[in-house]
């Protein structure tokens, strides 16, 4: 799955982007296990993401014997995430790389396109 970029817009990653910088913006969610909260926050935040919200909850097991006898459940953490269009591709690769994503039972990291979500623009202003 390709992305569309409609403008790349290069930035230094100490560098907060200015309103005028901010073209269109994605949101991203990561459902990750709840010991690895901290470290995905101040990644997140390293990326170039602003964390809107961390909910906490419960995944339980693929195998539907463990889920009808409620074992097997790990506690998790739902992180809904903002970040520039010009952002989140590099953002998803590090996170997925860095949190092994791709392997079974490690966590879930997909985006949202969104159009101008109200007020989110407001949150890359220092």
């Amino acid at each position: 799955m390709k992305l569309k970029v409609k403008h790349k817009l290069k930035t230094q990653p100490t560098h907060r982007p200015t309103l005028n910088e901010i073209n269109e913006l994605t949101m991203s969610i990561f459902i990750i296990k709840r010991k690895q909260e901290e470290k995905l926050a101040s990644r997140i935040l390293e990326l170039g993401g602003q964390i809107l919200s961390i909910m906490r909850g419960i995944g339980v097991s693929r195998s539907s014997v463990f889920e009808s006898l409620k074992v097997g459940t790990d506690d998790c953490s739902v992180f809904f995430v903002i970040s520039r269009v010009e952002d989140v591709r590099d953002m998803m690769q590090t996170i997925a790389e860095e949190f092994s994503l791709a392997v079974p039972g490690n966590g879930k990291g997909f985006c949202v396109d969104i159009d101008g979500y109200l007020g989110a623009k407001a949150m890359f202003i220092e």
